[in-house]
């Protein structure tokens, strides 16, 4: 697992350089778009969404009505997780604050299950990310294949004038091009706020 880790690692630090001066990064900052609530029940649509726009992201009325976004995460069988907790995600520098990060490293099922139940409910489809900014990303690993990538927000952290408001507390991850939103509850964004002093800086590997 430890070596997976490393490959991880040195992926996210080639893609945060080659990603390094780029307006469009997809980092949860700077976007808008409207949403459609979907998951277990009745599709809502607040802003005038119709069925095609989700047939154009590639779900279709059973996935829409029945499937949680774990479900669409592929997150069934996670056995550890990665997390990275961004230095200074509420920094002035809104397109590079995702380059610095110190990451917790777990298989312990106190802190996987709960992260797995979080994301296991009603979502919210957005096609295009919100207007808010990421405070990590959560790697979800099965043996040592990765699952998918999770943003999160806890709105616990925000400086003055940042973006901290309802809205903006959430779990949230990318598929198919749209985005799907979950918002993360009062006992996981404790815990993420406690796990992360515990959090070290990654190495750089010695070839």
């Amino acid at each position: 697992m430890n070596i997976y880790f490393k490959r991880i690692f040195s992926r996210f630090f080639v893609f945060a350089t080659l990603s390094f001066g780029a307006v469009g990064i997809i980092t949860g900052c700077n976007g808008g778009g409207s949403d459609k609530v979907s998951g277990n029940g009745t599709v809502t649509d607040s802003n005038g969404i119709s069925s095609e726009a989700a047939k154009s992201l590639q779900l279709n009325s059973t996935q829409v009505k029945t499937q949680t976004a774990a479900d669409i995460a592929g997150l069934r069988g996670a056995d550890s997780v990665q997390i990275l907790f961004f230095t200074d995600p509420y920094g002035k520098d809104s397109l590079r604050y995702t380059r610095f990060f110190k990451h917790y490293n777990s298989s312990d099922t106190a802190i996987l299950n709960p992260l797995l139940q979080n994301l296991d409910k009603l979502f919210v489809l957005r096609t295009e990310v919100m207007n808010c900014r990421s405070e990590g990303k959560l790697f979800f690993f099965k043996g040592d294949q990765e699952l998918k990538t999770v943003y999160f927000n806890t709105g616990g952290n925000a400086k003055a004038g940042a973006s901290n408001n309802e809205n903006c507390r959430f779990l949230y991850f990318i598929k198919d091009g749209g985005f799907y939103y979950v918002p993360v509850n009062a006992e996981i964004a404790a815990m993420l706020n406690k796990l992360k002093p515990m959090s070290k800086k990654p190495v750089a590997e010695v070839n």
